[in-house]
């Protein structure tokens, strides 16, 4: 099998106990190539203030329905 969509077909016919050992491979072993996570952004007061303030003002035009 080299395509995906052989390997699909080919997972579709595994009774669902084998589809789910492989769900669990397949999650591990991204797991494993995974790059490390970057750090967190930061952000100030202000920003996270303006995002909200705006977010207000977005959903009090919402829900008077303009």
């Amino acid at each position: 099998m080299k395509t995906l969509a052989e390997i699909e077909r080919a997972a579709e016919e595994l009774p669902p106990a084998e589809r789910t050992e492989l769900l669990l491979f397949v999650a591990r072993s991204l797991r494993q190539e995974q790059a490390p996570l970057p750090q967190p952004r930061l952000f100030s007061d202000e920003q996270l203030q303006a995002w909200m303030d705006e977010d207000e003002e977005a959903m009090r035009r919402f829900r008077a329905g303009a």
